[in-house]
């Protein structure tokens, strides 16, 4: 699932403690170079951890600003041939044999979202200082969220000691540590087999099914345990990053659910895939598709996933109807806040077995 295989590369724990030790440094030092060293700590960090992720990363930082800067006469062929450049790059960095990325899904993201921005008009070319700030700042590298640019701007001109926002941090840096380190793991090595044990006697499409919903909860503990990890650690920088989940196992529908769940990702393709797209063919559900494909294909270059956003989107397209149509407006607001969240996790965790049966996986 959702970077999960990636984020799993490396030990998330050497990385957020790496990542830990900004928050003495960005208080010890002189504030108008907290980021320069910041930035020079994590570049330490990625060269001892994953050299290559440190030669693409700097690579990105120091070339888009020259790039876009040079590029204002053909913005439309510049920002075309950028995207590309970047995509491909991720594509590789996915097939390249024997070789630990951290966090490019990620950071590819950052910098489509810098080009797009700048060929629309909206935030002018980043100065070189600016970039390598918000392409090297440790805290978000494994895990996210997909912050941007001028929120990220926004708060380092606001950044100032606040020992409330610290003791806030640092409440989300122990929550972040029982969900991925506790939780999470409690429910890989004790829930699964027993659900396991529960099913067994049930066919292969069952017992995938009841494997999937339980991989889809340790996996919201997993990434909501790192995405607390990475904004506390922020936080306690002095720095209030964008969220990325919002309760969304209490959603009640698949659409409720897709606005909570990862919110930087789902809003990043909402801004730059599904909104343009829908301007430009006044076709929504062929936009919602390309939406949920490249968060499919963000997550992993393969036909399972081509199919899971298939299916996520027609997810999706039910829930709309379901809710345009009113059923279930009558079925009591308790019960529904129990019956939707289960509806959801059971689409959800449908896609693996019903993809199994269209790839032939499962006779």
């Amino acid at each position: 699932m959702v970077g999960r295989a990636e984020m799993m590369t490396l030990d998330l724990f050497t990385v957020f403690l790496l990542a830990f030790a900004c928050v003495p440094l960005s208080w010890a030092v002189p504030k108008e170079y907290v980021f320069d060293v910041v930035a020079i700590w994590t570049v330490l960090c990625l060269f001892a951890l994953s050299p290559a992720t440190a030669v693409w990363l700097i690579l990105i930082a120091i070339s888009l600003p020259y790039v876009l800067s040079s590029g204002a006469k053909a913005k439309g062929l510049v920002a075309a041939a950028t995207i590309t450049a970047l995509v491909l790059g991720l594509i590789w960095s996915r097939f390249a044999p024997g070789w630990a990325w951290i966090g490019g899904a990620f950071f590819t993201l950052r910098a489509i979202h810098l080009v797009v921005e700048w060929w629309m008009g909206r935030h002018p070319a980043p100065k070189l200082r600016e970039s390598l700030h918000y392409f090297l700042f440790l805290p978000v590298l494994a895990a996210g969220p997909i912050n941007r640019l001028p929120h990220f701007q926004h708060q380092l001109r606001r950044r100032r000691w606040d020992p409330d926002k610290f003791m806030t941090g640092a409440e989300r840096v122990l929550l972040g540590l029982v969900f991925l380190y506790i939780i999470a793991s409690r429910v890989g090595t004790r829930l699964d087999p027993e659900v396991a044990q529960m099913v067994a006697g049930l066919g292969p499409f069952w017992r995938i099914w009841s494997a999937s919903a339980v991989s889809w909860v340790e996996l919201f503990f997993v990434f909501a345990g790192a995405t607390h990890l990475a904004l506390g650690i922020a936080l306690m920088m002095g720095l209030k990053l964008e969220e990325n989940f919002d309760r969304p196992w209490a959603a009640r529908n698949l659409i409720e659910f897709w606005t909570r769940w990862h919110m930087s990702l789902t809003r990043w393709v909402q801004d730059y895939v599904f909104r343009p797209l829908t301007a430009l063919t006044q076709q929504p559900i062929f936009a919602l598709v390309a939406a949920m494909l490249v968060i499919g294909l963000w997550h992993e270059f393969s036909a399972y996933y081509v199919m899971w956003s298939f299916w996520q989107a027609l997810g999706i397209v039910v829930s709309r109807l379901l809710v345009q149509r009113e059923i279930g407006a009558k079925v009591p607001t308790r019960l529904m806040t129990v019956l939707g969240p289960l509806g959801v996790l059971a689409w959800l965790s449908a896609a693996r077995p019903v993809i199994g049966l269209l790839l032939g996986d499962i006779s």
